[in-house]
């Protein structure tokens, strides 16, 4: 198979050049264009732009020196890094907006849900995590802390967020037949049902990571609030073989 690639000289990027590499890959959806400067046969990449777009699933990954932006089906990125120092806005589609800022060994992250008005804090140093939520629309709350791997959610957890989902979810089903005479008035009207059932797929996509972590032990307590259930206190260790 033939490689084509173009090359177009920029006066007003001095010596750079732009390369657009055309190569097929694989999948035959992805192309790459680069910029970086030349000299002999040796490209330079110390100011890198480069773009990577996936068309099946729709994927855009963007570099441009110490930005870069991430873009797929579910949630938008941008993230900016200068040496140690790191931060990131990201939005997860009709769901939360995060913001996120890291230096060396500590990161602390801050998510706002639009529609519900969910609130979520995050902090991490040193392996210690600790994390707050509150939901103004459920009048719940709910604290956090741990050390190394993140714990499973509990059955108690398990049972009341996939019950909240199958509700949410009987609820927009039963009334899908108005959704085509008023869409807007629909979505606003099922909005906490939406956000239990993205917040189900969070926790199903997080329990899927677990496998994968590098971590092996973890350990944490919980407290929660919520108008059903009152106080509730939860805490464990666990140790992945």
């Amino acid at each position: 198979m033939a490689i084509q690639s173009h090359r177009i000289q920029s006066n007003l990027l001095g010596d750079g050049d732009f390369h657009l590499d055309r190569s097929p890959r694989s999948d035959d959806t992805a192309h790459t264009a680069r910029f970086g400067r030349k000299m002999g046969e040796e490209e330079l990449m110390s100011d890198p732009f480069d773009i990577d777009f996936k068309l099946l699933p729709p994927k855009l990954q963007m570099q441009l020196w110490v930005l870069a932006l991430d873009a797929n089906t579910s949630k938008v990125n941008l993230a900016y890094r200068s040496g140690s120092f790191r931060t990131s806005l990201a939005y997860n589609y009709g769901g939360n907006l995060e913001a996120s800022l890291g230096l060396r060994r500590f990161t602390a992250k801050v998510g706002v849900s639009p529609t519900s008005g969910d609130v979520d804090l995050g902090l991490v140093f040193r392996g210690f995590k600790f994390g707050a939520s509150a939901s103004m629309a459920r009048k719940s709350a709910g604290a956090s802390f741990g050390y190394g791997a993140s714990l499973l959610p509990f059955p108690m957890e398990l049972s009341s967020t996939f019950n909240s989902a199958a509700g949410g979810l009987h609820s927009m089903a039963a009334d899908i037949r108005s959704a085509p005479d008023n869409p807007l008035a629909w979505y606003q009207l099922h909005s906490d049902d939406t956000t239990t059932l993205i917040n189900t797929v969070h926790m199903g996509q997080k329990i899927a990571k677990y496998g994968t972590d590098s971590k092996r032990f973890g350990a944490g307590l919980r407290l929660n609030y919520a108008p059903q259930t009152g106080f509730t206190i939860y805490g464990g260790a666990q140790l992945r073989f």
